[in-house]
């Protein structure tokens, strides 16, 4: 975009240890497949304990390591130094007033604290940081609601109720804005039907009604009518059904009430994104997936040279595996660890073993870093499979029906 290497600009923007960890992080773009966990915290007890901080040492250990392997270090520490008090408070302890007074500022001390906090809180904290003090960061604050899914959405909500300084995110949003960019920027943090609760009052409010949006709104809605049905009621305190009726007539009224009162089948992971409901079984699921993913290879392969965006028709077919899987698991409509292998076998690809091949599968899969495969995550992480020679060079998976 800006036709230059972002490295090289930050090294220029930046210096000192802040450089080093900035640098470090976008430099650790692969996971370290099976961390020492007892000897990491052993170097930074070292590093820490010495007269002086190793902050090199400390920046090699946390920057190259994935949310998950961050858990499992500071869980590692507790074990290890249950006396020293936990690693994110030693670290921020060890850093502050080392950080202020060499550099005159706390952006390396902020940054190890996001290494250390979890993706969800972290979100919780870049949000809140964007609007404390005077004025509000509008690029930080966009760049981090505009593409959150609806989970991530109620996970922002959580996390921000629980951080130092938070609270409510939605009264935080009204108290620094104002206008359309304040209603634009709490429909990208609400959960989705009460969006369309209001989008739709907005179109029957007032005087007359704007036919075109009622229209549209209610067939967007039609899939999760039954809450936005609810939605509406605890916004308003009336029924979605009767204030149309009020504002509407004929066949068109007819229509719109029938609409609005449509029950709506829920299927497991149809809060996740998923329109198509799995298979019964994995007899039916696998074929359909298979036939599906060699497809894509395909089209890949006759176009090595640029990237195959998956469509969506084509993640929603290979979407029923993951959901059928997804629904055994014990975090549903997510997929745990049991469950990828599962899955990573019935399809086909299956890590080299159930142990330390499938942690590191589990973690690649991980982009969310939330400990469960999400929908997001196996959608990228099946975009990334059909970009990759080594699948779509290789034989077509089997697409044989039982």
């Amino acid at each position: 975009m800006f036709g230059g290497d972002l490295i090289e600009h930050i090294e220029s923007e930046t210096s000192g240890h802040f450089q080093s960890i900035m640098v470090a992080l976008l430099e650790s773009n692969q996971p370290v497949p099976d961390p020492d966990y007892e000897q990491d915290c052993n170097f930074l007890k070292e590093a820490m304990d010495g007269s002086r901080t190793d902050i090199d040492e400390i920046i090699r250990v946390v920057a190259g390591r994935t949310p998950v392997q961050i858990v499992a270090l500071k869980e590692k520490w507790l074990e290890m130094f249950p006396d020293v008090g936990s690693l994110f408070e030693r670290i921020t302890d060890e850093t502050f007033s080392w950080g202020a007074a060499i550099f005159g500022n706390t952006s390396f001390r902020t940054c190890i604290c996001a290494c250390l906090r979890s993706p969800d809180r972290q979100l919780a904290y870049a949000v809140r940081d964007c609007m404390a003090g005077w004025g509000t960061d509008d690029t930080g604050l966009i760049t981090c609601l505009v593409h959150l899914s609806e989970r991530k959405r109620a996970d922002l909500i959580t996390a921000f109720a629980e951080i130092d300084g938070g609270g409510d995110v939605i009264k935080w949003i009204k108290g620094d804005t104002s206008g359309c960019y304040e209603r634009a920027l709490c429909a990208m943090v609400m959960p989705q039907p009460q969006v369309i609760a209001e989008a739709l009052m907005g179109a029957m409010k007032g005087l007359g009604t704007s036919d075109n949006l009622l229209i549209n709104w209610m067939c967007l809605a039609k899939d999760r009518m039954d809450e936005v049905r609810e939605a509406f009621r605890e916004r308003y305190n009336q029924e979605l059904a009767g204030w149309i009726e009020s504002e509407c007539s004929g066949d068109y009224k007819d229509t719109l009430i029938r609409l609005a009162n449509r029950e709506c089948i829920k299927f497991v992971g149809a809060d996740s994104g998923i329109t198509i409901q799995a298979p019964a079984t994995v007899e039916a699921c696998v074929p359909k997936f298979n036939k599906t993913f060699n497809e894509l290879c395909r089209l890949k392969k006759q176009n090595p040279d640029a990237v195959l965006v998956p469509p969506d028709e084509g993640q929603q077919e290979m979407g029923c595996i993951f959901m059928y899987f997804a629904g055994l698991s014990s975090c549903s409509p997510n997929l745990d660890k049991p469950g990828l292998w599962d899955l990573t076998n019935a399809v086909g690809f299956p890590p080299a073993d159930d142990g330390p091949d499938l942690d590191a599968t589990f973690e690649e899969w991980n982009y969310s870093g939330s400990g469960e495969i999400t929908w997001n995550d196996f959608v990228r992480e099946m975009a990334t499979r059909i970009n990759d020679p080594g699948h779509y060079e290789a034989d077509p998976l089997d697409e044989t029906e039982p």
